[in-house]
């Protein structure tokens, strides 16, 4: 038997790709069936959103390193050793 591709969408909104060589393939209790197009499109959608979750981490981070940067030089501390100690090197 050829090859089928079957996708699927959980309950919790996660989704799945299967490929089966089954004559009578057996589907995941409680999933949803989708077609390509919308596997491809829920899957981009995730793939942004897990995009834009790193680069607010990211930006997070360097807000953070940054601010410890301010407050080592707001003490006092040497420009250098305040960057080596924050971890905050800012792009030139």
């Amino acid at each position: 038997m050829a090859a089928q591709t079957f996708y699927y969408e959980y309950p919790d909104g996660s989704i799945a790709e299967r490929i089966t060589t089954a004559a009578e393939p057996v589907h995941p209790e409680g999933a949803t069936l989708l077609t390509a197009a919308d596997y491809a499109t829920k899957k981009a959608a995730i793939e942004a959103a897990q995009e834009q979750q790193q680069a607010d981490i990211r930006a997070a981070e360097t807000a953070q390193r940054e601010a410890a940067y301010e407050a080592l030089r707001g003490v006092g501390i040497a420009e250098a050793p305040a960057r080596q100690i924050s971890g905050y090197w800012p792009a030139a």
